[in-house]
């Protein structure tokens, strides 16, 4: 599957030109993120709704990919602790109405879909998200509640998947976890290799277990039964250099290893948003443009996809417009094409990409 991200606002407010940028591209797949699937008629101010648009990319001849439910303030508002147990309960009617909707959009056009069941569903991205610092998800203690009450989160999971199956019975489903750890960072920095193993706490093996996206996939195969695994990789969010990416292929094949599934890569990018203390430090150690750096993290990652059995690749994300403001501030910046005002500037790690797949023969 040669892909790509798009949010679901900026597909809406952008219809055509998504489509004209893609059309003679190797790229046949839209993974369609944030989608508000529990208010896909809403409609833009030129009339457009968020299922026009997917008819719309369908009809054009892409198959999608597109989270169900997610839990972001933006598609399911404010869950207050108290309304948990409801939250959970009408997570199965919010996803059978979602799923009909969509499947049938795609199957009118000839096309396929692939249901995500939510979004990122290791403790650490919930709890990360819903910190008020970021507000992704509302409220914190629902969301950490959520997390750590693994019966609870995977009845909510299951009735999400349970919607879509009803929904659409011949689509398949995958689920996607944030596979970036500390140690991650910690490995790459460390100049001499720990030779023996250092005893940790129970409060510090607690802790990892908290951020470690690898006992999260032994919980998802063992409750959620999803066709597809998928693995975000974003080592280099805050932290912009040295360019990472090139442990891909390892944590492709962990993730197939602990699963059994196939795995594929929903997720990955590098965001060329520069806080001025970023601007001086890179600039008095003479570092490549944040444009040129995007590049290597899209060279070290695409390499290491490549020798592992990963089954799809979606880039995040095709645009982003910097003149809006997004919490945190690197998010307007990861787009491959970066809007401002009426300006638009592609990121040589679109061309990056599109040549890699073509060097893949992935030219349907």
């Amino acid at each position: 599957m040669a892909g790509v991200n798009v949010e679901g606002d900026h597909l809406r407010e952008s219809l055509q030109w998504v489509v004209d940028v893609l059309r003679d591209t190797p790229i046949k797949w839209l993974r369609i993120h944030t989608l508000p699937t529990r208010s896909l008629d809403q409609k833009s101010p030129d009339g457009t709704s968020y299922l026009d648009a997917i008819e719309h990319v369908c009809r054009s001849g892409f198959n999608i990919v597109t989270p169900i439910d997610v839990g972001y303030t933006d598609v399911v508002g404010t869950i207050p602790r108290a309304k948990l147990d409801g939250f959970v309960e009408e997570s199965y009617d919010h996803s059978f109405k979602a799923a009909k909707l969509i499947a049938e959009s795609a199957s009118r056009n000839h096309v396929e879909v692939i249901f995500g069941i939510e979004n990122e569903i290791d403790i650490k991205s919930w709890v990360m998200q819903s910190l008020p610092g970021i507000g992704w998800r509302e409220s914190s203690e629902t969301w950490t509640s959520l997390s750590l009450d693994y019966t609870l989160k995977y009845k909510r999971l299951n009735n999400i998947l349970r919607g879509v199956k009803d929904a659409s019975p011949g689509s398949r489903t995958m689920t996607n976890v944030s596979a970036e750890d500390v140690d991650d960072l910690i490995g790459l920095l460390r100049t001499r290799p720990r030779v023996l193993p250092v005893q940790k706490s129970a409060l510090a093996n607690f802790a990892d277990k908290l951020v470690d996206w690898k006992v999260e996939l032994t919980h998802i195969k063992e409750h959620l039964d999803v066709d597809l695994i998928g693995i975000d990789t974003y080592p280099n969010y805050f932290l912009k250099y040295p360019i990472m990416g090139q442990d891909t292929a390892t944590k492709v094949a962990d993730a197939a290893a602990l699963s059994g599934k196939p795995v594929l890569n929903p997720e990955f990018g590098y965001s060329t948003y520069r806080s001025v203390f970023e601007r001086m430090y890179l600039g008095l150690f003479r570092r490549r443009s944040a444009r040129r750096l995007q590049e290597e993290f899209f060279r070290n990652t695409l390499s290491s996809i490549e020798t592992s059995q990963s089954v799809g690749t979606f880039p995040w994300t095709l645009l982003t417009h910097t003149d809006r403001v997004e919490i945190p501030k690197q998010e307007t910046y990861f787009g491959l094409f970066q809007m401002h005002g009426r300006q638009v500037r592609k990121m040589p790690a679109f061309d990056y990409y599109l040549d890699w797949l073509k060097r893949r023969g992935m030219i349907q």
